[in-house]
């Protein structure tokens, strides 16, 4: 089942750019769509999965050493809304 994870960091856009960058363009297994931009909060970052499983693994195999690559520790988001997606229109 589809998932989706809505997700707002302290992180300013500019260090958000730094991890994107060391996240790398390789595809992300299981992701339908990644969308980011700044907000008045640091940045807000919506991402539609294929599965939680797919979203867990990306964050645990490609963010965390990101983020250890930038010298960003991992801290809980500023928010975070999430949940199952019943139906898709594109």
């Amino acid at each position: 089942m589809p998932y989706v994870a809505i997700t707002e960091f302290d992180a300013d856009w500019d260090t958000h750019l730094k991890i994107d960058a060391a996240v790398g363009d390789a595809p992300a297994d299981g992701l339908i769509v990644h969308t980011a931009g700044p907000s008045d909060a640091g940045t807000r970052v919506v991402d539609v999965w294929e599965s939680k499983e797919h979203a867990d693994r990306f964050f645990r195999d490609r963010i965390l050493p990101a983020l250890a690559a930038v010298g960003v520790e991992p801290g809980p988001p500023i928010s975070m809304t999430e949940y199952d997606v019943e139906i898709v229109r594109t």
